[in-house]
C-alpha cells in the first residue's frame, strides 16, 4: 500500500506541474492575441481575459495537487520535481510551436534534470 500512495504522489505532483506549465501556456497566448476595441477590465479584452482566468484556474488547480503531493512528500524533494515537470513540458511547448532555444536555455534545463536526478540517486551507505 506504501507504494501505491507514493505512486499516486508522484502522479499528483506530475499533474501539478503540468497544471502550471498550462497556465504559463494560457498567459502566453492571452499576451499574443490582438486587442479587440471591447475593454472589459484594467484595459483588457474579452478573448484575452478569457485565457487569464483560464490560467488563474489551472494555477489554482496545480496548487491544490502541489497541496495534496505534499501530504506524502518531502519538500525537499517535492519542489525540485514539480519545476522540473514544468520546465520540461514549458520546453516541449516552445520546441512544438517553433520557438528558437538556445544553448544556454539548453544547458540550463540540462542542469536542473541533472540536479533533480542528484536529489533522487540512492545514496552510498556507510556501514
Amino acid at each position: 500500500m506504501t507504494s501505491t500512495l507514493s505512486a499516486m504522489s508522484y502522479i499528483t505532483l506530475v499533474l501539478s506541474g503540468t497544471f502550471s506549465a498550462l497556465a504559463s501556456v494560457l498567459l502566453r497566448f492571452a499576451g499574443k492575441l490582438p486587442a479587440s476595441g471591447e475593454a472589459l477590465l484594467f484595459g483588457m479584452a474579452a478573448r484575452p481575459l478569457a485565457y487569464r482566468l483560464a490560467a488563474i484556474g489551472a494555477y489554482g488547480a496545480g496548487f491544490v495537487l502541489y497541496a495534496l503531493a505534499l501530504r506524502r512528500m518531502e519538500l525537499s524533494i517535492a519542489y525540485p520535481l514539480m519545476v522540473a515537470v514544468t520546465i520540461l513540458e514549458i520546453m516541449a511547448f516552445g520546441a512544438l510551436s517553433g520557438e528558437a532555444m538556445s544553448m544556454r536555455t539548453l544547458a540550463g534545463a540540462t542542469l536542473l534534470i541533472a540536479s533533480v536526478v542528484l536529489l533522487y540517486a540512492p545514496t552510498a551507505s556507510t556501514a
